[in-house]
């Protein structure tokens, strides 16, 4: 067989996929399954923002099914600038707003950007998943910045400047809200960060999925502090909620923009039309505010009651989240009595009671012994079932 590339070799399956997969088939079966694997959003969109695309399909409305110009439609970049703005965060102007294919598709685009095979890319440990494959694709090697669990997974200033090296570390990736710990940075953290970028003359891309979801406090805006090196990340999968419609987009210097703009004409050509004209009329509808903040009010408390459960199980540890929408809990107690890692743990459960998660190893080391549980997508009740199930099983051991 002829040859594949060598960076095919880094895209290993992802663990969610196989529990999403196995968890799918457990359901078919007709048995219960508690998601708190997946962060797929359990809000819809608003029916006021759906309504007038479905209105459109119905009248034959081919815009509808058209390309859009390559960085996006005008009026969304507009609305989108606007919305930063409103937020208090950066104020960017329409030029400097790239909308691409949902936030998987934003980390390819901007990591393809800068990175040349060789370079360093420093990350938390742990780290969204995503991260670590695309950056050995891209022949580039990582390395980690461990964060403390007993301090909030806080990044670790001196850990961070010590592994940052001029000429070869090309970026910092933050994710800010944190995915997989829901740790949001703080202002000494925020300065921290762009202050040893800026020892090393690197960028920043900061994965901002979770802008809209800070439950407690405000989010720090590393643009605002260093705009000419920072470039922000978003999806609109958990704010609207549209997670199967594959929408995001990319700010940051003018620059910067044009040259991402190239890598997204050649890997989408266009975003999809769709999911760009549902998203702008939800942006510019006065009703967003509202349904924002219900929204926040509704996974505010899924994840109180999820710290509670988790919290009641002997020896677990949990962490609650300042935003996202992830509990990291560690089992490392249960890990022993069974004789196995996260990996086993997860897979475990969601065998013996039905309760899907995803093992803190796939993450990276700092949280080996840790499962990461989505408070997203079930209801209060469901949550506090799931994670009784979950008590039940571990007290027998």
């Amino acid at each position: 067989m002829p040859l594949f590339s060598k960076g095919i070799r880094a895209l290993s399956r992802s663990f969610t996929v196989l529990v999403d997969e196995l968890g799918e088939k457990s359901e078919r079966a007709g048995k219960n399954i508690y998601r708190f694997d997946v962060g797929v959003p359990g809000v819809a969109p608003p029916a006021w923002a759906v309504e007038p695309l479905i209105e459109a399909l119905r009248r034959g409305d081919t815009s509808v099914y058209s390309y859009s110009p390559g960085p996006g439609l005008e009026e969304l970049r507009e609305a989108i600038a606007l919305d930063l703005r409103a937020m208090k965060g950066p104020r960017v102007s329409p030029d400097e707003v790239l909308v691409v294919s949902g936030g998987q598709h934003a980390m390819f685009v901007a990591l393809a950007s800068i990175l040349d095979r060789g370079c360093e890319v420093v990350v938390t440990d742990p780290v969204y998943f995503g991260y670590p494959s695309l950056i050995e694709y891209f022949g580039c090697s990582i390395r980690r910045v461990p964060t403390d669990p007993g301090k909030g997974f806080k990044i670790n200033v001196e850990a961070l400047s010590s592994v940052v090296r001029r000429e070869r570390t090309r970026a910092l990736v933050i994710v800010d809200p944190d995915n997989p710990t829901g740790r949001v940075l703080d202002k000494s953290e925020a300065r921290a960060v762009i202050d040893v970028a800026a020892s090393a003359d690197s960028w920043v891309l900061v994965d901002e999925a979770y802008m809209t979801l800070v439950y407690e406090g405000g989010k720090e805006w590393l643009f605002d502090m260093d705009p000419s090196r920072v470039v922000g990340l978003f999806t609109f999968s958990k704010d609207p909620g549209i997670p199967g419609w594959r929408l995001g987009f990319i700010y940051g210097a003018r620059e910067f923009i044009e040259k991402a703009s190239l890598v997204a004409r050649e890997t989408m050509y266009s975003p999809p039309m769709p999911a760009q004209l549902l998203v702008l009329k939800y942006l510019t509808d006065p009703r967003r505010k509202e349904f924002v903040e219900e929204a926040r009010r509704t996974y505010r408390a899924r994840r109180d009651a999820m710290v509670s459960a988790l919290s009641s199980i002997r020896s677990v540890q949990a962490y609650k989240p300042r935003g996202s929408i992830f509990v990291m809990a560690d089992f490392s107690e249960y890990l022993e009595r069974l004789g196995t890692d996260s990996q086993g743990l997860a897979r475990t459960l969601l065998d013996k009671v039905g309760v899907a998660t995803v093992p803190g190893s796939f993450f990276g080391e700092t949280t080996k012994t840790h499962l990461r549980l989505s408070f997203a997508g079930e209801a209060e009740e469901r949550i506090k079932e799931g994670v009784e199930a979950v008590k039940e099983f571990l007290d027998q051991l």
